[in-house]
């Protein structure tokens, strides 16, 4: 029995050093980031706009997520180098569930809902020529 808790207390204690080790220092981020799958979730630092610089592949939607933690206005931008391209704010999906859009490659609108906001960056399936290639995102919360 006593070989059996020693036993229990080494791995208990390899365990809590392995927890221990895995932890980061983030330092002063002034941003927090959550990677999944294609989605970026972003936490944003007071009066600083969001930047994003991504690479659009043909046919796949990138989603970005972010949150209002008040009520504010929103502004978002979405650039290429060329300044053309079939590109676009695909859907805005609001904190509640809701959907909107398609947007062009600017949107703004007060957000009244406190929560996590997913930004849809997509092409038009009515055009022709999707876009493949560097973009920028900025989200502007006033």
């Amino acid at each position: 029995m006593k070989i059996l808790t020693t036993n229990y207390r080494y791995l208990l204690s390899t365990l809590l050093f392995i927890a221990a080790g895995c932890q980061s220092s983030q330092g002063d981020k002034n941003v927090e980031t959550v990677v999944k799958d294609v989605m970026e979730y972003e936490v944003p630092a007071k009066d600083e706009p969001l930047e994003f610089q991504r690479n659009k592949v043909r046919g796949e939607k990138d989603t970005i997520s972010f949150e209002i933690q008040e009520p504010s206005f929103v502004k978002m931008t979405l650039s290429t180098p060329s300044d053309s391209g079939n590109i676009r704010i695909n859907q805005l999906r609001m904190p509640d569930g809701e959907m909107d859009g398609p947007f062009g490659k600017m949107y703004e609108a007060r957000f009244d809902q406190v929560g996590t906001y997913q930004v849809i960056i997509a092409e038009s399936m009515m055009a022709e020529n999707p876009y493949t290639g560097d973009y920028r995102f900025r989200i502007e919360i006033e």
